[in-house]
This record gives C-alpha cells, structure tokens and sequence, in this order.
C-alpha cells in the first residue's frame, strides 16, 4: 500500500498513544493498533459502512453471512485480534459460512485455505479500491474461527492465530 492510499484525515491519535485504553478490545503488537478502515468486495463496494455498528468509535466491516439458510447481516470489528461482532450470530460453532458483499449479493473470493481444518478458507477482502491482490485481508469462513491474515504488497503484515 503506498501512502497515497492511506486516508491521513482519518489517522487519530488520543490519550497515551503507546498504550490503548484498559476498556479497548483490540490487541496492541509492537506497539501498532492495527485497524481496516476500508475493506472492499470484488465489485468495489467498501464493507467498512459508516452507518453500521461501532467498535470502540470506529465502523465494522460489514458482510452479508449464510450457512446453509437466509443470508444474514454480521459487523466485525475492524480491529485486528478483537472478536468482537454484530448482527446475526446464531451459528453452530465450526459451521461453513458463504460470505457475500451486503451490497452487491457477490460472494467473496477464497484466499487460501486456513490452518484450523482441511475445510476452512480464508475469504479474501480487498484493502484498496482497485482490488490489488498485494493488498488484502483473509478472514476464515468457519464459525468460531478467529484466524485471519492482514496482507500488504503481498507481505505478511499481521497474522492472528488461535491456538
């Protein structure tokens, strides 16, 4: 991502910025908060909606989930290693998600598989508005997985695993 891409009219700072808050539910790792701030489907449509559920002051991705049945809304936090979600969350845990734009109805392309079963995939949301795959981020499409992949220039920028 170069620094044309990144929005710095967005980029706050507050409080001690080497320490998040005690109530926060992201993870600091090395002293960076990682945050997506936008995150788009194969059509170009941004998943972080700004009318949707806040996390800690700060819009979700937003992505439209079904697992066998009715498509349903659910908000992630955008904070990357915090678990924290809105919306539908009536799933078995380990069930098999389909995951679409809530926009468009597209389903969202598969990354790679995930290390949790042989049949977890990372589904793949792009990072920047002209869908470069050099810059995207994986989540797993299993319920009750947290496992994802933040991608940047084809990179490994930030990985969390559940062991």
């Amino acid at each position: 991502m170069s620094d044309s891409d990144i929005d710095r009219a967005k980029i706050q700072r507050s409080g001690n910025v080497s320490t998040p808050p005690e109530d926060a539910h992201f993870k600091e790792v090395d002293n960076v908060i990682v945050q997506v701030t936008q995150a788009y489907c194969p059509q170009g449509h941004n998943l972080v909606l700004e009318k949707e559920e806040l996390f800690d002051g700060a819009p979700g991705i937003t992505l439209l989930v079904s697992a066998g049945g009715p498509a349903k809304k659910l908000t992630l936090s955008p904070f990357h290693g915090d678990h924290r979600r809105y919306g539908f969350t009536d799933y078995s845990e380990c069930a098999r998600l389909e995951i679409s734009c809530p926009i468009c109805q597209t389903k969202l392309p598969e990354l790679s598989a995930c290390a949790c079963s042989t049949e977890g995939k990372l589904i793949k949301l792009y990072l920047t508005p002209d869908l470069n795959d050099a810059h995207v981020v994986g989540l797993c499409n299993i319920w009750g997985c947290h496992r994802s992949k933040l991608f940047d220039q084809a990179e490994l920028l930030a990985s969390y695993l559940q062991d």
